[in-house]
């Protein structure tokens, strides 16, 4: 597996500026996903094992760039979103150092699309009045829940360390994040 994820910044006239565009990493909570979903039975539902979710951060670092990061280095609270575009599910997240309570950023199903047999490509889109007045640096796609836990829990399943963007309310971002299984 690999995968390759393109920062675009998106202004109002617009214009388009790439910001960042590298290979990221499939880390271990991707494998934890896929061993689970293939140990379900033939009638069990694929709803626990899809990758739903994201966190955006300010702590990345080249460090991170291994397969086994759970987490990122500085995920963002609910509040640093600010008032974001997209919908936030607050549980728990699984892999890495476990914690309760982590707003993850919900990719809706529209923006998440088979491009060929073994591809799939996600679009996050931060609008212009979402994460204002923060440098991120880093960005992670979630499973939903692959141990089906009665509290949910996701695992990260890509991540990547990119340049520092400030986000500021005069453009969005695009996250264009495609994995080839």
């Amino acid at each position: 597996m690999k995968g390759h994820l393109e920062v675009i910044k998106l202004y109002a006239d617009g214009t388009e500026e790439v910001h960042f565009s590298e290979d990221n990493v499939i880390t271990s909570g991707m494998g934890h996903t896929l061993l689970k979903a293939f140990a379900t039975s033939g009638a069990g539902s694929i709803a626990p094992f899809q990758i739903t979710y994201f966190q955006l951060g300010s702590g990345g670092a080249t460090g991170l760039q291994v397969s086994s990061t759970g987490n990122l280095g500085n995920a963002l609270s609910e509040a640093q979103y600010g008032t974001a575009n997209f919908q936030i599910s607050t549980h728990d997240l699984s892999s890495g150092t476990a914690a309760a309570d982590q707003p993850f950023g919900i990719i809706p199903w529209p923006y998440i699309k088979k491009i060929s047999p073994t591809r799939v490509m996600y679009q996050i889109f931060v609008g212009d009045e979402a994460v204002d007045g923060i440098t991120i640096n880093e960005v992670g796609l979630f499973s939903k829940n692959p141990d089906s836990s009665a509290t949910e829990g996701s695992y990260l399943c890509a991540y990547r360390y990119f340049t520092p963007l400030a986000k500021q309310d005069s453009f969005s971002v695009l996250f264009r994040w495609t994995i080839e299984f």
